[in-house]
């Protein structure tokens, strides 16, 4: 029988269309100081060299192993790797970033010798303005309790509060999970913005410690505009996108916290300024069915009955006072006054830029 290596960590990538700048991500990989690990590299029907490049640094390393398929889009790339996956623990890294080359060896020995079903490690962000050291979790290196992580980091997740102090969302890329804690995860293909926080959160709900170090041992790129959430154009499904988030985290609340107010004024006030959002999307001047469609698609956008249902935990303070009164015109379904209030303050969005953390 052919004898296997011991597989300590599965390293799952999934690659579309990133052929510049995945042998970087690679490189760091195939150089980890920590040898027990299978890179599962899913080709996520990538149109141009991603995919060769992936064969061939399979050839050349025994632990890689490519997965093609057809477009399905990230979350179900992730499942597919998790289902090949045989590593004690699982660890996410994104194509377009790299690792520090021994971040699997220090996260797995902190894991192992704590018993931490979840590692959490900081990371280095790299933008278009420079470089900076990004906590994940804003607590000094040790372990703890699922919910001693709750003001600092569950709730957040839930929708950030004024007072918060979390800076990063959510990521995947910086935690390492035991595998039992992925046992039975959902992954949702309609959710391609916020996918993150929906795997963390559900991993969170079956986990009992993690472990948490200030150490930065990858490198988060958000350079130039290859990521989703600094697109600045017209996005199709932008709202049922948030719609999809917002039921599945409501879903997820009920296992981790004691009664829904704990969770639903973050949540559905989160809702709403995605909804302004939509909005705003929908003004665009790159939509392609012009001012009066979006007009017209902002009517037709499907479940804002949840602004009104839910209506009650809506946290009136976190807004500004134009929120606020735009939340009123919402709440009696006069969609059209927030609409060309957004058109002309933003200009269509000719010369507005969405804020995010990252």
């Amino acid at each position: 029988m052919e004898h296997r290596p011991k597989i300590l960590i599965s390293v799952l990538v999934a690659a579309y269309n990133i052929q510049d700048l995945i042998e970087r991500c690679l490189q760091s990989l195939i150089n980890q100081t920590l040898k027990d690990i299978e890179i599962i590299l899913v080709d996520d029907g990538s149109t141009d060299n991603t995919g060769a490049i992936c064969d061939r640094y399979a050839e050349a390393d025994s632990r890689i192993r490519v997965i093609h398929q057809k477009n399905l889009g990230l979350p179900m790339a992730r499942k597919v790797g998790l289902d090949a996956a045989v590593g004690k623990y699982i660890s996410f890294v994104d194509s377009d970033d790299w690792c520090e080359v021994d971040m699997c060896e220090k996260l797995w020995k902190r894991a192992s010798d704590t018993g931490a079903d979840i590692a959490f490690c900081s990371a280095y962000r790299h933008r278009d303005d420079g470089i900076v050291k990004i906590c994940n979790l804003p607590l000094p290196t040790g372990v703890y309790k699922v919910r001693d992580i709750m003001e600092c980091y569950i709730k957040p997740l839930y929708g950030d509060m004024k007072a918060d102090k979390l800076i990063t969302t959510g990521y995947v890329w910086c935690c390492l999970f035991k595998r039992e804690v992925l046992q039975g995860i959902r992954f949702f293909k309609e959710i391609c913005l916020h996918e993150d926080e929906v795997m963390v959160l559900q991993a969170l709900s079956n986990a009992q410690t993690v472990f948490v170090t200030s150490d930065a041992l990858y490198h988060y790129n958000r350079i130039g505009t290859n990521t989703m959430s600094k697109k600045n154009c017209y996005w199709e499904g932008y709202w049922d996108n948030m719609v999809a988030v917002f039921r599945a985290k409501k879903m997820f609340g009920k296992s981790l916290f004691a009664n829904d107010e704990e969770f639903m004024y973050r949540l559905v006030t989160w809702l709403y300024m995605k909804f302004f959002r939509s909005i705003r999307n929908e003004t665009h001047h790159t939509n392609p069915r012009g001012f009066l469609g979006g007009l017209r698609n902002l009517y037709r956008l499907a479940d804002k009955q949840y602004l009104v249902q839910y209506k009650q935990y809506l946290s009136r303070t976190e807004l500004t006072r134009t929120e606020r009164l735009l939340a009123g015109f919402i709440q009696r379904r006069l969609y059209f006054v927030p609409y060309f209030y957004y058109a002309v303050k933003c200009n269509r969005m000719h010369n507005f830029q969405e804020k995010t953390k990252n």
